[in-house]
């Protein structure tokens, strides 16, 4: 597999799946009974912008870097999840250096209270081998394992209560999703109470209804879909936007998401006239 996420650290995808996971980290907060918090693709934990792949790729300009040069006086007027993941952004700079920019597993675990716990899968050796070396934190399990059959082994979880991030490198995954839509349908047959939230790039529109369809017809309620595209669908770039389809999404949520996206869209978007956000229910109550 040659997919390194080293390379796409910090881009605008990244803005949107971890300004929106710190969101329902936090919702999760609001409950005094423990969670955990499942990743079924950790990834290196840390990143240094600063390092080669990131500067090969210029990925993180158009994301994270657009964001941190804001004044004072625009970041104070983004959505409270916004400002503090940019303060989650500002604290580890202050410790690792200007470059720094965690993945999701160091992040959710500033965000976890003390009573929460975590799940980390990375089945590449070397991803994991950073992994091992970024995440040291009692209330995280670290497992050099493929999530595809791990994940059903760990849920439900004893906390009952949860969240799984499924962020696979879409190498295998291609076409309309499938291995994505038959684990979700298996991990949601064993543990339906749980919140799953699935990252997807947005490349061609067409796949991503056939890969919604396909979601519909798992029988699975309660799909929520988040959509930020920073160029126009049609623009043949590679990469025109992503998603995260959140299934039992926190009470509020959705708002919130929605609040989130229309504020990163003008601060993300390559063009002025294209781009847009989409926050709606795939499937209902």
């Amino acid at each position: 597999m040659n997919y390194r996420h080293h390379f796409h650290a910090g881009n605008f995808a990244d803005v949107m799946k971890h300004a929106l996971l710190l969101a329902l980290l936090q919702r999760l907060n609001q409950k005094d009974k423990p969670y955990r918090y499942i990743d079924t693709h950790s990834g290196a934990g840390v990143y240094d912008l600063s390092q080669a792949p990131a500067q090969k790729s210029g990925e993180f300009l158009s994301g994270i870097h657009r964001l941190m040069q804001l004044d004072t006086k625009e970041t104070n007027t983004a959505p409270q999840a916004v400002q503090d993941y940019l303060a989650e952004v500002e604290k580890l700079r202050q410790t690792d250096g200007r470059g720094a920019y965690f993945g999701s597993p160091y992040l959710a675990l500033q965000v976890m209270r003390d009573i929460d716990k975590a799940t980390f899968f990375e089945l590449q050796p070397m991803v994991f081998r950073y992994l091992k070396q970024n995440i040291r934190d009692r209330r995280a399990g670290l497992h050099e394992r493929d999530a595809y059959e791990g994940l059903l082994g760990v849920i439900p979880p004893k906390e009952k209560r949860g969240l799984v991030m499924i962020d696979p490198p879409y190498e295998l995954e291609r076409k309309d999703f499938p291995q994505l839509v038959e684990l979700v349908s298996k991990a949601y047959q064993k543990w339906t109470t749980g919140v799953y939230a699935i990252w997807y790039p947005i490349k061609d529109r067409a796949m991503i209804e056939r890969f919604e369809k396909n979601m519909i017809k798992t029988g699975i309620r309660r799909q929520l879909v988040c959509e930020i595209c920073v160029w126009p669908d049609d623009t043949p770039v590679g990469l025109n936007g992503c998603g995260l389809l959140v299934i039992n999404p926190p009470w509020q949520f959705a708002e919130q998401a929605d609040e989130v996206l229309r504020w990163l869209l003008p601060h993300l978007q390559m063009t002025e006239q294209g781009g847009s956000t989409s926050v709606r229910w795939l499937v209902g109550e």
